[in-house]
């Protein structure tokens, strides 16, 4: 018990010392996030299908009703959805950042960043499957950058949010 009270006091003693404790925060820096655009789908037999048809809410959903994707099986059915992948991170205002994409899933992707305040902070590029696409921005603005997928809207967003340093 006492050499667990010994690391746990030092493990604290460590993690108080890398917090520092002025308050100048975090300073502006060069910050590179790898995102991969991706497919994700579930396929089961167990439940009933949804009353609504999951592609009429939004182009980011897929839907293989029953009878459709497993002819052995009349009672299965599947589900998909398209994401960035991370779809949240964490920038100090006044980075750089550099977004690398790299497209898995859907052949195309008409996508943009925007800033806290809805306007673009990049042009509209479009990210093909098997293609990296870098974007870049200044973290200029507090608050919530969007990564905005317009083929797949409104489903297919991530966040950046920017915090004061």
């Amino acid at each position: 018990m006492r050499k667990q009270s010994i690391v746990l006091l030092v493990l604290m003693a460590l993690m108080l010392a890398a917090c520092g404790d002025d308050d100048s925060g975090a300073a502006p820096s060069d910050v590179t996030f790898d995102i991969e655009v991706i497919e994700i789908k579930g396929a089961t037999d167990g439940i009933d299908p949804p009353s609504v048809d999951p592609e009429t809410l939004s182009e980011g959903y897929g839907f293989t009703p029953p009878g459709e994707y497993d002819a052995d099986n009349p009672n299965k059915w599947q589900v998909a959805t398209y994401l960035y992948s991370p779809g949240a991170m964490s920038v100090v205002n006044g980075d750089d950042v550099t977004l690398r994409f790299f497209g898995i899933n859907g052949d195309s992707h008409q996508m943009w960043v925007e800033s806290p305040d809805g306007t673009k902070v990049t042009d509209v590029v479009e990210l093909n499957r098997g293609r990296e696409l870098i974007l870049e921005f200044t973290a200029d603005d507090l608050g919530h950058y969007k990564i905005v997928c317009a083929t797949h809207a409104p489903t297919m967003n991530a966040d950046i949010l920017s915090v004061s340093g």
